[in-house]
């Protein structure tokens, strides 16, 4: 079972991707416009969540889960407007390889403040994954995405890493995850409207409105985002890490590919090709590598 909940979820942040990519902010003419569009996906996040708890005996909150979740709700504003911006602005294929990386931010955590130090196959995977990321984001400036789209991955890559960094910290305090993500939630969606009406305002711009026709994603997008990261957190204690990280990363990126081809016709350079199948090898070795040494060792 937790294997199949892994590849519901698979499908779910890529669905997620390919999603946003084909809204690209239709009808969001201002900032306030797009502001307003996350405030309401996380208002979706919170109207599941609380359904959610419910079920499980309803949310019983404590100064863990609010102090965490109101944490996770500032770095949940910026990974949600980052990612919309990120897949808006460029290739689903490229930027799901990039959202992919952020696992290297968390790695680097644990060496500096908790003395993971990592094995010579994640080194490896992480120099590889490094390379794969050059490769695929280095084209002739004929064929480059929107100069914007460089600065909204590296901030995306670097709120999924923050975002991590609170998973594992948040890990060690409590176990109440529907009540932190609930708190994260409510959080988001009050910044994101209040960052609405305060952006147009100050620019004298009319109020922030999200159009009709954009309610469908809304609801869409807000689904499967939350659906996705919510069952992430569920099945990082029930599978192992080895299986868990690499088979969900690369199959991510693997379908991205697809995705990105088959419904945006999204063509790759030879250079991007070679950096994909680095980067897929890279996931792999970073989490498989270690097992399989030893499985051949002995």
């Amino acid at each position: 079972m937790p294997y199949l909940l892994m590849a519901l979820s698979v499908t779910l942040a890529v669905t997620n991707s390919a999603l946003l990519h084909k809204f690209s902010n239709k009808g969001l003419d201002t900032a306030g416009d797009v502001f307003l569009f996350n405030a309401a996906i996380s208002g979706v996040w919170f109207l599941i969540l609380l359904f959610w708890s419910l079920l499980a005996g309803g949310p019983v909150f404590s100064g863990v889960s609010l102090l965490f979740g109101s944490i996770y709700g500032l770095l949940l504003c910026a990974f949600l407007y980052l990612k919309m911006q990120s897949m808006a602005t460029g290739p689903v294929s490229l930027t799901s390889l990039i959202g992919c990386a952020a696992f290297i931010i968390v790695v680097v955590y644990g060496v500096l403040f908790r003395q993971e130090y990592p094995t010579a196959c994640q080194i490896v995977g992480i120099l590889g994954l490094i390379a794969a990321l050059i490769l695929c984001t280095f084209v002739p400036h004929g064929d480059r995405p929107k100069r914007c789209w460089y600065i909204y991955c590296l901030l995306f890559l670097l709120a999924g890493g923050g975002v991590g960094i609170l998973y594992k910290l948040f890990g060690e305090k409590s176990a109440a995850v529907n009540e932190m993500m609930l708190t994260a939630s409510f959080v988001s969606s009050l910044l994101f409207a209040l960052l609405a009406y305060t952006v147009n305002g100050a620019r004298k711009e009319r109020r922030p409105h999200v159009p009709a026709a954009a309610f469908r994603y809304v609801l869409l997008c807000g689904v499967t985002s939350c659906l996705y990261i919510r069952l992430n957190i569920s099945l990082t204690p029930r599978i192992p890490s080895a299986i868990f990280f690499p088979v969900s990363n690369g199959a991510i990126v693997m379908l991205s590919v697809l995705v990105g081809s088959l419904l945006f016709h999204e063509k790759l350079r030879p250079a991007q090709k070679i950096g994909f199948v680095i980067g897929l090898l890279a996931i792999v070795l970073n989490g498989c590598g270690d097992a399989l040494i030893s499985l051949f060792v002995s």
